[in-house]
């Protein structure tokens, strides 16, 4: 059970897919309105196929992760207890810092909470991970219909982002709003992934004790005949919870219904990429390049929303408010392929991203 190329692509590719899914976050206020034209079709499509899935892949494979960390404090004769408790307490840190910084959508904070449950979790059954992760869907949807009850009221109840200042002042201006926010938005992150992703944690845990992500595994064959059916049932339940955020279910009961759909869909969904990326993987080899900044995911994460701050607020190119969801799926790639980029440069020195060696230097203290 070691890292691989395969579990690269995975991280790699679930950071493009986070970053379609944050960048019109960063690029504007919140809003339930809905766009016109070729940006309600892009505004669609990454409701349908990206949002609330590939959060998923990343906390599957952070599951497997911690599997692979715990493992290797085992063979070191470390305490895993210890060594991953101090990894924690610096992802806290760094969630904080890039909550506050960065970006107040911030999912390592959660990260780090819901991690300390996994801890709790390392030596348990499979029996017992299957029951968590059955608890983290009825959890997540219970979690989204709370949000889906207040989010209209609570949208409303915002104050309009000023003229001057904020996102669309300086850098000091920036992290002012960002601080001001920070609290509300962690409470939707809370709500929208903590069930489900504390549920794609347990997945990540039990697959690394089956094998499933090891070359060659026997249970491959027997997933592979299952990805019809998961894609297809994925795309169609992932299509109601978009019509729900385009008004197309109206906006009673329906919609509601269709929102809390989906802790369900996503999982569905992100469960047959998986399997996608893995058996492309197996066919076709993994791309050095496209894995690379899986190798360094922790840093390409922050790197994505620090330039994204760079595009849209007004330290930078100050176009905060002024681009539709086209615009702002055709940046989101273009940041992706940039982080790209930047990860494949590093790696040509170092063996590590920055923030994996300052994770890896704190985590070892535990062995001193």
């Amino acid at each position: 059970m070691a890292r691989t190329a395969d579990i690269d692509l995975l991280r790699s590719i679930a950071l493009i897919g986070i970053a379609v899914v944050n960048i019109p976050f960063l690029a504007g206020p919140p809003t339930l309105a809905r766009q016109v034209g070729v940006d309600a079709v892009a505004q669609f499509l990454v409701e349908w196929l990206f949002q609330g899935k590939f959060f998923i892949l990343f906390s599957f494979v952070f599951g497997w992760g911690f599997a692979v960390q715990i493992a290797s404090a085992e063979r070191a004769g470390q305490s895993a207890m210890r060594r991953l408790g101090l990894r924690l307490t610096g992802l806290a840190v760094l969630g904080i810092a890039h909550g506050l910084l960065v970006f107040a959508g911030d999912i390592l904070l959660l990260y780090a909470l819901l991690g300390t449950g996994l801890l709790l979790l390392r030596n348990a059954p499979l029996r017992v991970l299957y029951r968590v992760m059955a608890a983290g869907i009825v959890l997540g949807i219970a979690g989204l219909a709370v949000l889906g009850a207040v989010l209209p009221e609570l949208l409303a109840s915002l104050p309009p982002p000023p003229a001057s200042g904020g996102y669309r002042g300086g850098l000091v201006d920036s992290i002012a709003q960002r601080t001001s926010e920070w609290p509300s938005a962690f409470a939707f992150v809370l709500l929208f992934n903590g069930p489900v992703a504390f549920a794609a944690f347990a997945a990540g845990l039990a697959a690394a004790r089956l094998g499933i992500l090891e070359r060659g595994s026997p249970l491959h064959a027997r997933l592979d005949r299952a990805l019809p059916l998961l894609l297809a049932g994925g795309l169609a339940l992932n299509a109601i919870y978009a019509m729900s955020m385009s008004g197309l279910l109206g906006e009673g009961l329906a919609a509601l219904a269709g929102f809390s759909l989906l802790a369900v869909a996503a999982p569905i969904l992100s469960a047959a990429y998986l399997l996608l990326i893995l058996r492309a993987a197996r066919f076709w080899g993994t791309p050095e390049f496209l894995a690379r900044a899986g190798r360094m995911s922790l840093t390409c994460y922050v790197l994505e929303g620090i330039l994204a701050g760079i595009v849209f607020n007004g330290y930078g190119f100050k176009l905060y408010g002024a681009v539709g969801a086209a615009g702002c799926l055709a940046i989101a790639l273009g940041i992706a392929a940039m982080t790209h980029v930047i990860a494949s440069g590093w790696l040509r020195i170092f063996k590590e991203g920055p923030l994996e060696i300052l994770l890896r230097r704190w985590t070892r203290l535990a062995d001193r």
